[in-house]
């Protein structure tokens, strides 16, 4: 028996409209799916930071511009963190940078590194750097950075690393550095520091080198320090 041409026309519509409807969930679905790249905030704040600084003519900065993406640019390095580009490293050591380090660094909330050493970047260093609870490394050794190290730089509970080396840093060292339980490698000589070394140093299991050679730190060093098993170089000369 044959099927008549308008069943068989009807079917053939039918496949069809599934068809198109299947394609267009399917495209709906892959817009929806589609993570977007780069994340809004920590483009202003790497933008608003290149405000403070003084680079030289045709320098790192130069890259920094809308023809690329930030995470092209000259010292940041970006990851995808909940489908986004967020920045991870920003590392500009060595560039003969001026200016200063300002608070909207605090923005950059998943940065892991911060390697700013060996420009000439002056001013103090921002109670927001107290923010970037997930940064592992600091360095911002061989700069002109003034003031006393910011007591909230110890709310980085993951640093590992800090290296504040030869700059012109004065004050004390904060006691709480001892609540810093993954230190590794603490390097605060060549500064003005004063005051006592803390006692406190003896909580950080974890650290192998320790510096404070060429400061104006008084008093005697603690016992504490006899604690830090792990510890294979100390200079506090």
């Amino acid at each position: 028996m044959e099927m008549p041409i308008f069943s068989f026309r009807l079917q053939r519509w039918f496949i069809l409209v599934n068809l198109i409807i299947s394609i267009s969930s399917f495209k709906l679905e892959s817009v929806s799916s589609t993570p977007t790249f780069g994340n809004e905030t920590d483009k202003l704040s790497l933008l608003a930071f290149k405000k403070h600084l003084v680079d030289v003519p045709s320098g790192i900065l130069s890259s920094w511009n809308d023809s690329l993406h930030f995470c092209d640019w000259e010292g940041v390095t970006c990851s995808r963190i909940f489908n986004e580009e967020r920045v991870m490293v920003l590392r500009l050591e060595g560039q003969s940078l001026g200016g200063s380090l300002p608070p909207i660094i605090g923005n950059l909330t998943f940065l892991n590194e911060l390697v700013l050493s060996n420009n000439n970047l002056q001013g103090s260093i921002p109670s927001d750097i107290g923010l970037l609870q997930r940064m592992q490394h600091l360095n911002l050794s061989s700069n002109s950075l003034q003031g006393e190290i910011p007591v909230e730089i110890t709310n980085c509970s993951n640093l590992m690393t800090v290296d504040l080396t030869r700059n012109n840093l004065t004050g004390q060292i904060p006691f709480q550095v001892g609540d810093m339980s993954k230190l590794i490698v603490l390097r605060l000589g060549g500064n003005g520091l004063t005051g006592v070394i803390p006692f406190t140093l003896g909580n950080l299991s974890r650290l192998q080198r320790l510096s404070m050679a060429s400061n104006q730190l008084e008093g005697g060093i603690p016992h504490d320090l006899g604690r830090l098993m792990s510890l294979t170089h100390l200079y506090l000369g």
